[in-house]
């Protein structure tokens, strides 16, 4: 460019990138989607940076909300230690939810939230009160909670109003809390839930639920009778002490049920029947003999799947229908000295024989027995002594499903 006088004026040269605001030149959506990685305190203050910016808030498909960061402390309140008071910011989680009530209500796609992640603690339980409202007013398909601390108090039964675009739910808890109750339109909506480390007073009654996992959970209340989740297709239980002497699923969609270290009150009698399950996975800790089934029923015409792991039971009845729906899978047992009433070998063998006889209806006992034959396997195996970690020897029978049941329809 040149100056009067004809002389030219120097220009710095900037290279690509230094100092150049690209981010800023992006389109909106993706400007919120970038921002959404951040805590949404953080997303607020980017609205100060700049026009472009000013309703970044408002865009952002990921709301991820710790409600410990709206607390504060005053130096002019002492508590009973002499230590300075904190105090929940509830005039700025008000504001917060005037927003979120706001963009709720705007109808427009790129306001709507996908996903809400709010986290609060069980000691204060105005954080309880407010992460319900929020949850309530964010209306995001996907809602993520997580219950830090411990309560003082008893847990008291609680439950979240759900908008109507509510897809999945998860709950998970540091300790052990009481579930909420999923209520709002968005419970007649809702196809995933997902509950870890909490307590289950009641069973969740949801008409559009297809998947329902329950992660270290402690279940009081007994199954419902008749279809609680008619649509329910996933049921999975892990890691979990259900206090119960009777347990009786029946669920008419119910595809594929998994029962690992799914423990009930000892000598349970424990029934499936799903006429549409298709695969079935049960297991526990080897040589844990306090989940030792008293019985175990199964009626599943269209199971395709078994595998059993080091579930024992003193009576086991399977009922498949037709025989050869079952295509894969495996049964397993290990027996060691590391184990202070492991069952015995014998005992062993005969359950999986009489699991084997269900499988196999049209055969009798003596020819299931000579048709397993040479896929039932007796191996040395090493396993660790619960107690003191050190290895030691024991035995694993392991019957081969996939492998006896292509050999009997060649």
């Amino acid at each position: 460019m040149a100056e009067p006088g004809g002389r030219r004026r120097r220009v710095a040269w900037m290279a690509p990138g230094d100092g150049a605001d690209y981010i800023t030149a992006l389109p909106l959506d993706l400007r919120a989607r970038i921002a959404s990685s951040l805590p949404f305190w953080q997303v607020a203050q980017l609205a100060t940076l700049s026009r472009p910016w000013r309703h970044i808030h408002r865009h952002a498909p990921v709301v991820d909300l710790d409600l410990d960061d709206f607390l504060v402390d005053t130096d002019e309140i002492l508590d009973e230690e002499d230590h300075p008071a904190v105090f929940l910011n509830e005039v700025a989680l008000a504001r917060l939810e005037v927003a979120l009530a706001r963009r709720g209500n705007d109808g427009s796609g790129s306001s709507m939230v996908d996903t809400l992640r709010i986290a609060f603690n069980a000691i204060d339980p105005r954080m309880r009160l407010h992460a319900e409202l929020i949850a309530a007013l964010a209306g995001a398909r996907r809602t993520c909670v997580f219950i830090a601390g411990l309560s003082r108090s008893p847990p008291n039964a609680w439950s979240l109003d759900l908008s109507p675009a509510a897809r999945v739910l998860d709950i998970a808890a540091e300790y052990q809390s009481a579930a909420p109750t999923v209520a709002g339109p968005g419970g007649a909506a809702l196809g995933t839930l997902r509950l870890y480390n909490v307590v289950l007073h009641e069973w969740p009654r949801l008409p559009s639920l297809r998947s329902l996992t329950l992660g270290s959970a402690t279940i009081q209340a007994p199954f419902p009778e008749g279809a609680w989740c008619p649509r329910l297709e996933d049921l999975c239980i892990f890691s979990s002490f259900m206090e119960l002497p009777r347990v009786d699923i029946r669920l008419p969609l119910l595809k594929r049920l998994e029962m690992d270290e799914a423990y009930f009150s000892p000598g349970a009698d424990v029934a499936v029947d799903a006429p549409e399950l298709e695969e079935l996975d049960v297991g526990c800790e080897a040589g844990y003999t306090a989940a030792d089934y008293h019985s175990f029923t199964l009626r599943a015409p269209r199971l395709r799947c078994l595998t059993w792991s080091d579930q024992f039971a003193e009576r086991v009845h399977i009922d498949v229908g037709k025989p050869g729906t079952v295509t894969s899978g495996r049964i397993e047992f290990t027996s060691s000295r590391a184990f202070d009433y492991c069952r015995e070998m014998e005992d062993i063998r005969a359950q999986t024989m009489r699991m084997l006889q269900g499988l196999l209806p049209d055969l009798l006992p003596e020819c299931v027995a000579d048709a397993a034959r040479p896929y039932v396997s007796l191996e040395k195996c090493t396993t660790e002594n619960p107690y003191t970690g050190k290895p030691v020897p024991g035995e694993k029978l392991t019957c081969d499903l996939s492998g006896l049941f292509s050999s009997l329809k060649a």
